[in-house]
């Protein structure tokens, strides 16, 4: 457990690194605290039947140096963080599925989620010259992330889950997508208060959400 607290002790640090715009604090803190998180996750053998969750977090680490490194790296940090999405879809998509009529709250919320948070975004991407080039793959990440949290979402119809890593999980990946979309809005909209600090905050409840709700579906917390 010693991982586990030494992340809940170094991401505030970051937080505020990131608030403050620290970047050479952040050259340490910001890869760091989620290398601790794999560690959490691999101490406890999550690795063994959660292999998809751990690729989800080291693709993640991957993301996070590249978009340390320069702006020039930025569209490698937006696959990684492509692939991180896929793994955690592909992972919440291997216990059995329970169908509920309560499926379509869910699906509506995320398709909702999708048209009030993502069209205002995708039409500036679209209008502005720069953002033309990567339009396709921003695009193709922002619909990634809708699709990882609907499938979190469905743990809930996923009885190995429980309520509680249902919940986690779904938890986690709600904050991981508002971090993307505090993210996108501040990089391709407007920048707003303290936005720097609310995308890390939410970024690190997110992926500590998803790895401990895993966690919970293996029986390993």
């Amino acid at each position: 457990m010693i991982w586990f607290f030494l992340f809940v002790l170094l991401s505030p640090v970051e937080w505020i690194a990131a608030g403050k715009n620290l970047v050479k604090v952040r050259a340490v803190t910001k890869p760091l605290s989620l290398f601790l998180l794999i560690l959490w996750f691999s101490s406890l053998g999550g690795w063994q039947q959660g292999w998809l969750f751990g690729l989800g977090l080291v693709f993640s680490l991957a993301g996070d140096v590249f978009l340390l490194l320069s702006k020039k790296m930025f569209i490698f940090g937006l696959f990684a963080f492509l692939t991180a999405h896929i793994c955690y879809i592909a992972g919440f998509l291997l216990a059995d599925f329970s169908f509920s009529s309560w499926f379509f709250v869910p699906l509506l919320f995320v398709l909702g989620y999708g048209i009030f948070g993502y069209i205002r975004i995708i039409r500036e991407i679209r209008k502005k010259q720069e953002y033309r080039r990567l339009g396709p793959a921003l695009i193709l990440y922002l619909i990634m992330i809708l699709v990882m949290l609907f499938t979190a979402l469905t743990t809930w119809f996923r009885p190995s889950w429980g309520f509680w890593g249902a919940f986690m999980a779904s938890l986690g990946a709600f904050a991981f997508t508002v971090s993307d979309s505090m993210l996108a809005f501040r990089r391709f909209l407007r920048y707003f208060r303290f936005a720097r600090f609310l995308v890390m905050f939410t970024y690190h409840l997110g992926q500590l959400g998803i790895t401990a709700g895993a966690l919970i579906w293996l029986k390993l917390l």
